[in-house]
């Protein structure tokens, strides 16, 4: 208790004591001359600016307009227009599927998904030819974070629109029939 009491007292002293310390007041500093400038208070002169109202949100001054925007202005981008349907595409996320790897899922489990994982996306890319088709995993099982693990079947808009339920349809048959044979394959490799 004396020892709590002591080591309080000690570090509010040591608190107090480098808060008022001066450490300028010791040694001199070499600083600028603004004198040598003439105009120290403003970047570019003090109505850099111009003379601009006093903000309001009552809208009691009008701001001058330069010229008006023309009526006939087209807003959308030619190349942004041509460019639809290339992979540069928006994405989307078509269909997200929940594969359970089974609550004692390790290392081994993850790297047998994701062998499925990439020949199911081969044939899904083979047979369809979707523009932008990609995927994402996300770990998402609560006690074993391997356990659960959510694929989202992405594609371009365009593609989603198109051929996206068939694609994203063979993408998770493909992953789930062949991640079941290769832990099969595993399981009566290890048991030999």
């Amino acid at each position: 208790m004396k020892k709590t009491v002591l080591f309080c007292a000690l570090a509010a002293l040591l608190t107090a004591a480098c808060s008022t310390a001066d450490y300028t007041a010791s040694r001199k500093l070499k600083g600028i001359d603004y004198s040598a400038y003439e105009n120290p208070s403003g970047f570019m002169g003090d109505n850099y600016y111009g003379d601009l109202p006093a903000p309001s949100i009552l809208g009691e001054y009008d701001f001058p307009q330069d010229s008006a925007p023309d009526e006939s202005a087209d807003f959308t981008s030619e190349e942004i227009a041509a460019s639809y349907g290339r992979y540069t595409d928006v994405t989307v996320v078509a269909a997200a599927k929940r594969v359970k790897l089974g609550a004692a899922a390790n290392s081994q489990n993850m790297a047998l998904f994701q062998k499925a994982l990439d020949q199911a996306y081969k044939q899904a890319l083979r047979e369809y030819r979707p523009a932008g088709f990609t995927y994402s995993i996300a770990s998402v099982g609560a006690v074993n974070p391997l356990s659960d693990i959510e694929v989202s079947c992405i594609l371009g808009e365009q593609a989603a629109n198109e051929v996206g339920q068939s694609t994203c349809n063979l993408f998770f048959d493909t992953l789930v029939k062949q991640y079941n044979t290769l832990l099969k394959e595993a399981q009566n490799h290890a048991a030999l």
